[in-house]
């Protein structure tokens, strides 16, 4: 299966912590997508937001979107169209158990 181009474009997006801009370019995608991969979108699209929440210290907001995006995300392990979802998954746990020692609840 070729990966559309939007998919690979939001992923650089997001290793290059520009998650606002993921999110805007995958859920282009997302909105048009009636496959079996709409809800990995819709997973890293979540997690974008999450962390682009915890960037601007929206706790909260960031904690419940980490939450939802997992679910979705947990689905496609450990890899789907060139993701490594486990990765993903792992490094997100790592980033909001790093920042619940440093951010008030």
């Amino acid at each position: 299966m070729k990966i559309d181009e939007r998919f690979i474009r939001g992923i650089e997006l997001f290793n290059n912590e520009e998650f606002f801009e993921c999110h805007e370019v995958i859920e282009d995608l997302w909105l048009a997508t009636q496959d079996q991969y709409k809800n990995l979108y819709k997973g890293v699209i979540q997690a974008a937001v999450a962390l682009y929440h915890l960037k601007r210290r929206n706790t909260r907001g960031a904690r419940k979107l980490y939450g939802t995006s997992s679910k979705y995300l947990r689905k496609y392990r450990p890899q789907a169209l060139g993701l490594d979802v486990e990765k993903l998954l792992n490094d997100m746990t790592i980033c909001f158990e790093e920042n619940n020692q440093q951010i008030p609840k």
